[in-house]
């Protein structure tokens, strides 16, 4: 996948080099909101509990669970470089832009008063039978996209204005992940340290252990793969102080996962989508 995205930018490198006219490149950076999709998209948080015996030995003594309600966005954020060209001109031109960006992915799940499904007596007596609270999940990607375009061509007296033209692209982006955190709020994070048994919370019972039940959220695929689709327009001479070449792209995309992402074997059909609002500025 990155392969593509690395020869998409090699060749635009390289028609920099030789000098291409339609050749440029700048820096962008982008904000949005993020969410998480699919029909695994709640989020569980499951242990199970172990009772320890020195004379019977080591039982299973049940499973507690409790599951989000909601399932709402986050701030999104992306920034990098971009480079671009013209591969054909008529009366409109097409051509190929490809971006290296680091694309930062939040997204909220919420516990409202959610209730706590336990699985044996002993369970039921230490826990509360509802909890509230939210769990942030964070996930950041190095992306390539490699895009397809076409761009509106101006007249040499139209070129003389501040407004340079408009655009819209379409093309795949692939995405290695870098880092994947998530923090807890309010009640579910108490919660999550009583079921861990936590020394800092009241739960002091020697004779149970627990075990937490892998996520399929918690753990996204190292890989994937999405849908860019956007629009934009470009503007020059807007600053008048001679910022790199003072011309400015602005663009809004859309971007879709196109596959799975859960990482545990269970609940792992969930994909990630965001909406972008980005300034480049070109060098």
């Amino acid at each position: 996948m990155f392969r593509s995205g690395l020869i998409a930018i090699m060749c635009l490198a390289s028609l920099s080099l030789l000098g291409a006219a339609d050749f440029n490149w700048g820096i962008k950076y982008g904000l949005g909101s993020s969410t998480l999709h699919g029909v695994d998209r709640d989020y569980d948080l499951s242990y199970d509990f172990y009772l320890h015996d020195y004379s019977s030995g080591t039982s299973y003594d049940g499973r507690l669970t409790v599951r989000s309600q909601e399932n709402k966005d986050g701030l999104a954020q992306n920034a990098g470089l971009y480079a671009s060209t013209k591969l054909f001109r008529k009366t409109d031109s097409i051509g190929l832009r490809a971006e290296l960006l680091w694309h930062r992915y939040v997204f909220n799940h919420h516990f409202n008063d959610a209730e706590i499904n336990a699985g044996s007596i002993y369970l039921a007596e230490t826990f509360p039978g509802t909890v509230s609270g939210r769990v942030q999940h964070t996930v950041d990607y190095l992306t390539l996209p490699v895009l397809i375009s076409m761009n509106q061509e101006l007249s040499e007296a139209q070129k003389e204005k501040s407004y340079q033209g408009a655009f819209v692209y379409l093309g795949p982006s692939f995405s290695y992940k870098l880092d994947q955190s998530r923090s807890s709020y309010g009640g579910i994070k108490g919660f999550q340290r009583l079921a861990a048994g936590d020394e800092a919370t009241n739960f002091t019972d020697p004779y149970h252990t627990s075990e937490k039940l892998p996520n399929g959220i918690e753990e996204l695929n190292s890989l994937k793969t999405d849908l860019v689709v956007g629009a934009g327009f470009t503007l020059k001479d807007i600053l008048q102080f001679g910022l790199g070449k003072d011309e400015f792209v602005f663009d809004f995309r859309f971007t879709m996962g196109m596959g799975d992402l859960g990482d545990a074997g269970i609940r792992d059909a969930v994909n990630l989508r965001s909406i972008m609002f980005s300034i480049g500025s070109r060098l």
